[in-house]
Formats: C-alpha cells, sequence, structure tokens
C-alpha cells in the first residue's frame, strides 16, 4: 500500500511539474522566438521530454526488439508527442495553421525556426537599439541596469552579433546620467595611460 501512495504522490508531482513547467512558457506570438525557443527547451528538460529535441527520429522497433530498444522507443516517442504538444499550446493559432506539422518535435521546431530567421534581423535591430539608447534613469541600482544592458548583449552574441567588450563598456558608460562624470572622466583617463 505504501508503494501505491508513493507512485501516486509522485504521478501527481510529476503532473504538477509538468503543468508548471509548459504553463510558465510565453506564448510565442512572432517577436519573441528567442525567448519563446529558450523557456521552451528549460521546460522540456525539466520533464525529460528534451531527448525529443536532441535524438533523431527513432522508428517503432520490431517485435522481437530487445526490451531495451522498445523502452528507448517508447521513451522517444512520448517524449516526442509530448514536446510537439506543448510547442502547438504555447503559439497563438495562426503561427500554429501557418507551419507544416513535423513526424518529429525536432524538425518541427528546427521549421519554426525557420520561419522566423526571417524576422532575426529586425530583432538584432531592435535589440541594438534598445542597447544604444539605453538610460539610467536613477531608479534602482546601477549594476542591474548594466546587467540588463550585458542580457542584451548575450541576446545579440546568440544572434551572432558579438559586441566586444570596450564597445559595451562605451554602451554603459554613455547610459549613465551626468552625475556620473567623475566615473567617466576616470575611466576615460585611465583607458589613455
Amino acid at each position: 500500500m505504501y508503494n501505491s501512495l508513493s507512485t501516486d504522490v509522485n504521478c501527481a508531482y510529476e503532473d504538477e511539474l509538468s503543468a508548471s513547467s509548459y504553463n510558465s512558457i510565453e506564448i510565442l506570438t512572432g517577436s519573441n522566438y528567442l525567448k519563446w525557443k529558450e523557456e521552451l527547451e528549460i521546460s522540456l528538460g525539466l520533464m525529460d521530454y528534451d531527448i525529443a529535441l536532441k535524438w533523431d527520429v527513432i522508428k517503432e522497433p520490431a517485435v522481437d526488439a530487445t526490451a531495451y530498444v522498445k523502452r528507448k522507443y517508447e521513451r522517444w516517442e512520448k517524449a516526442n508527442r509530448m514536446a510537439t504538444l506543448i510547442m502547438l499550446k504555447t503559439m497563438t493559432p495562426s503561427l500554429r495553421g501557418s507551419i507544416p506539422r513535423s513526424k518529429s518535435a525536432k524538425d518541427y521546431l528546427a521549421a519554426i525556426g525557420q520561419k522566423f530567421k526571417e524576422s532575426e534581423k529586425g530583432e538584432k535591430d531592435a535589440l541594438l537599439n534598445k542597447l544604444t539608447e539605453m538610460k539610467y534613469d536613477g531608479r534602482g541600482c546601477v549594476r542591474a541596469h548594466i546587467m540588463n544592458m550585458a542580457d542584451i548583449a548575450h541576446k545579440l552574441k546568440e544572434l551572432n552579433m558579438t559586441i566586444d567588450e570596450d564597445m559595451m563598456v562605451h554602451f554603459a558608460l554613455n547610459s549613465l546620467p551626468k552625475e556620473f562624470k567623475t566615473l567617466k572622466s576616470s575611466y576615460v583617463a585611465q583607458k589613455e595611460s
């Protein structure tokens, strides 16, 4: 009886974890592809369904296949089905209908990625503009402001646009108000020496 209760509790916990994992994925609307993909991959990893994105399609094993081969297929098939359903659930209906379904979640994610490859340039432009136009408004700490800038730089790097360290320092210093003039001057003086 204890084992049965333990199994029921584990199943309930796993169901709760699964629901909370995929419910935390931002709905894919078009302009948020990278964030959606990152959240999707994390959620699928937490639920142990990420194998559907890592493994190639596994064909259904023959009747006389080993138990290991059958279990591996069953595991992949469930992960593939769940990953595909989670992707579908976290997309707007118009996007869902505009991307042809694939037999594998891995291929479906690649098709989704291909659709948004075209919008990558626009995303780069938007992030770069945001980075260059950011200004510290005096609210919160400067560290958080600079960490936000670093996060944008990281997103640009994921889009194959690297901002070197000197340029990041330049952007960060330019984002600070005149109250930080001393800091700016000392950095420039240090750089020149």
